[in-house]
């Protein structure tokens, strides 16, 4: 009688972990396509009882799982040509293609979501899916009932996450909002503005709620009527959006903390246009740490993080919940870094 084949013999003959071994016999979806070919292949070579039921019997040893073998990635239409959202979808893909996976990517448009339609991908082999960007409720509910894995990179406010059917992932923004807020006020700047549409996403709630903390902490009121923060979708990522609220504030702050680096942007150019000065007129900073923002002529206050990370962390939390459907829930928050730039100057230094 024949020695018995295990997992060991296997891992030896290619060079493997035992782990690796199990996990592409196992069709786990951390691996990818190619080693679970190598694996299955060889096990069946050696004659390891359960490769030929892995390989589908009769000696097939095709490396694609039998179950569905794509990933969606849901976003809105606008968002695609953003360089943000691009990076995070290709942190995504390369995620997904490591796991084995095939991204079938869907831009959502306007009319779409307004009708409640949901992309027609989600029919097919679909094993599970990340949604990039923060929907309204209705359309986020309708994403939520469907009955597979899924991941948001941000998502409405009005969904509470208590009891969310879903993880979400997120780059954290409370506290670094909270860093450059309580720096400011600590500088001599009693009157901040806050400018950013806090009903639109989460991560925007989140830094305005940063912003509010802040003065709560040093017994600074805020003045309501220097911050932009009302329902008013998609007009601040436009700079005649920016103009148009920013001319309907009674008053100018010394500062306004802006809920990302483009609005930053548009602000300073608004400024800028009405013959002021960043930082010497009015500090200014932003989150995200884009390109753009190297050509001011100075450096922006801002908030740096990785954004390829975001798109590689949502896809291996759903990688994970296909895995484990029945763990509780996360909510996953990734760290930035505050990056004090020249445009929150102090308020004694511009004099």
């Amino acid at each position: 009688m024949g020695k018995k084949i295990t997992t060991s013999d296997i891992s030896l003959k290619l060079g493997l972990s035992r782990n690796t071994v199990s996990k592409a016999l196992n069709d786990h979806p951390g691996i990818t396509a190619e080693t679970r070919k190598k694996v299955i292949d060889q096990a069946v070579a050696m004659g390891y009882k359960r490769a030929a039921k892995t390989a589908g019997g009769g000696g097939r040893s095709s490396a694609l799982p039998d179950k569905a073998s794509s990933i969606a990635y849901i976003t809105k239409y606008q968002l695609h040509g953003t360089g943000f959202w691009m990076n995070v979808m290709s942190g995504a893909q390369q995620a997904i293609s490591h796991g084995g996976y095939e991204m079938k990517v869907s831009f959502v448009k306007n009319e779409e979501i307004a009708a409640l339609e949901l992309p027609g991908l989600l029919s097919s082999d679909i094993a599970g899916f990340i949604v990039a960007g923060s929907f309204d409720k209705s359309y986020t509910e309708k994403l939520l009932a469907i009955p597979l894995p899924k991941v948001f990179i941000n998502i409405t406010p009005d969904m509470p996450l208590t009891g969310l059917p879903a993880d979400v992932v997120f780059m954290e923004n409370e506290d670094s909002i909270h860093q450059i807020t309580r720096h400011l006020l600590e500088q001599g700047h009693e009157r901040l503005g806050f400018i950013g549409e806090v009903y639109s996403c989460r991560s925007f709630m989140e830094r305005w709620h940063g912003f509010q903390r802040a003065h709560l902490e040093v017994m600074v009121p805020i003045d309501p009527s220097l911050s932009i923060v009302s329902r008013c979708p998609d007009t601040y990522s436009s700079y005649d959006g920016i103009i148009h609220a920013l001319k309907e504030l009674p008053a100018l702050p010394t500062a306004f903390v802006c809920a990302n680096d483009r609005i930053a942007l548009h602000v300073i150019k608004y400024l800028h246009d009405l013959g002021k000065s960043v930082p010497r007129d009015i500090a200014v900073s932003g989150f995200d740490q884009i390109s753009e923002a190297e050509f001011l002529g100075f450096t922006l206050t801002t908030v740096a993080h990785d954004v390829l990370q975001l798109g590689q962390r949502a896809t291996e939390q759903l990688l994970y919940r296909m895995s484990q459907p029945d763990r509780a829930n996360e909510t996953i928050r990734l760290a930035g870094r505050v990056v004090y730039g020249e445009s929150t100057a102090a308020l004694a230094l511009r004099e």
